[in-house]
């Protein structure tokens, strides 16, 4: 893909046309509401990923035009190669389909039970027989994926946190897997007057289920392994710089 731009930009020289290949716009898809990871507000891109990626873009050849919608849409889309996906958790399925970065973001997957019902969790063989509720399409890592095939727990997947915690309050889950970490819990019981009431009834186990690497992903048909490779290079520079961490502090650390 990177070698087919360049060569584009070296037939622009040639025939005098004006290219702005170097300059090509990357789409990249994701979550509409995952405060503070991304978010979509007043319909603008918003989020701890989203500021990640335009700080990458700003020290590429390329940009990032990122494009939120509801989890199971947002994968759909980069399935069928229509861009590349950001906040992708790795699991050996997908690693047949999409090419990773190394990972953006670690993103603490909290559990969410009712007040009376909490447990004290070590792994996930403590999930083992219960209704365990996430969003649509999604997935934890390898553990939790070989741990749903096998008949450990049942997964019950919803259209997003409000709704999962809906079912949680009607007994219709017993667990909700919950991320960002406890600061999703209390947005999530911020936007819905039923929940907010019921706040007290719902309790966050001590011990997250796991700390999950996020990472911006391409399907392999689409060709993107030199982007990665140039999205790596700067990533690592903000991580050693600390300025990758400075962008996630502005949204996770109190004034």
């Amino acid at each position: 893909m990177i070698a087919r731009i360049v060569a584009i930009a070296v037939l622009c020289v040639f025939v005098g046309l004006p290219c702005l290949a170097a300059a090509e716009e990357i789409v990249v898809f994701g979550n509409d509401y995952k405060v503070p990871k991304i978010y979509a507000a007043d319909g603008e891109p918003k989020g701890i990923l989203v500021d990640i990626l335009h700080w990458a873009d700003e020290r590429m050849d390329h940009s990032f035009s990122i494009r939120l919608f509801p989890w199971a849409r947002a994968y759909n889309n980069a399935l069928e190669a229509r861009g590349g996906i950001i906040g992708l958790s790795m699991t050996e399925e997908r690693l047949g389909i999409f090419d990773f970065s190394d990972p953006v973001y670690h993103d603490e997957v909290i559990l969410v039970v009712l007040r009376g019902k909490d447990f004290p969790y070590r792994d996930i063989n403590d999930l083992a027989g219960l209704r365990v509720g996430i969003g649509r399409s999604g997935s934890f890592g390898d553990e939790f994926e070989h741990a749903k095939a096998s008949g450990l727990f049942v997964v019950e997947e919803d259209n997003g946190p409000v709704m999962r915690l809906h079912k949680l309050l009607l007994g219709r889950i017993d667990v909700a897997l919950l991320s960002p970490g406890i600061f999703a819990l209390n947005e999530t019981l911020a936007l819905d007057s039923t929940l907010n009431e019921n706040a007290c009834q719902f309790v966050a186990l001590d011990r997250p289920f796991k700390r999950d690497p996020n990472y911006l992903a391409f399907a392999k048909e689409m060709e993107m392994g030199e982007l990665l490779e140039e999205f790596n290079a700067v990533l690592q520079q903000g991580l050693d710089s600390g300025e990758i961490q400075a962008i996630i502090d502005s949204y996770t650390l109190t004034p």
